[in-house]
């Protein structure tokens, strides 16, 4: 699993490859902490985020049932789980000049869906913001397509991204699926 694991990561964080064969041997609950960080860590990508806030790797499949999500490479999508407000940071291992990535497509179920305001803000090595994306609280009752996000530096060493769900929506954070990083 952890070869695979490494594969989907690659996939998600790269752009590599797609994650669609990640069903077979993923972990229903998804992938956090330690094993998360692992499976990205080759890739030179490392997440910081609070112990009860923690970002996971997961198949969609698993996320309300299959009724909320659908990633553009595949069935792996990363998303924080928690209260809210929360926050977390991808932290590359050397400056990139370009991160770009998708804001998953929102599946609306019988009751439509719900996602939360959120932005990403590109940072260098001294703190400083060098760009910011985001979206205002989405509530649909039919499909909401994925959105791609770029930010660019360069020096960019770590992207925050926060989000508030105010305690209604599905989510606490962005929910995406896809990112590219160019060095």
């Amino acid at each position: 699993m952890k070869t695979h694991l490494a594969a989907v990561a690659a996939g998600l964080a790269l752009a590599l490859t797609a994650a669609a064969a990640v069903a077979q041997d993923f972990p229903r609950e998804g992938v956090k902490g330690a094993d998360l960080n692992a499976a990205f860590r080759p890739k030179g990508i490392t997440f910081d985020a609070p112990a009860d806030q923690p970002v996971v790797l997961m198949d969609s499949r698993y996320v309300y049932g299959g009724d909320a999500l659908a990633g553009a490479r595949g069935d792996a999508v990363l998303l924080q789980q928690g209260g809210h407000p929360c926050q977390y940071a991808m932290v590359f291992d050397r400056p990139a000049v370009n991160f770009a990535f998708n804001r998953s497509r929102l599946v609306a179920g019988p009751s439509g869906v719900t996602h939360p305001v959120w932005t990403a803000t590109a940072m260098d090595a001294e703190g400083h913001a060098l760009g910011s994306v985001g979206e205002a609280e989405i509530r649909s009752y039919s499909d909401v397509p994925a959105q791609r996000f770029t930010l660019t530096g360069p020096g960019i060493t770590r992207i925050v991204f926060w989000g508030d769900d105010k305690g209604f929506d599905g989510f606490c954070n962005v929910v995406t699926d896809t990112a590219d990083v160019t060095y």
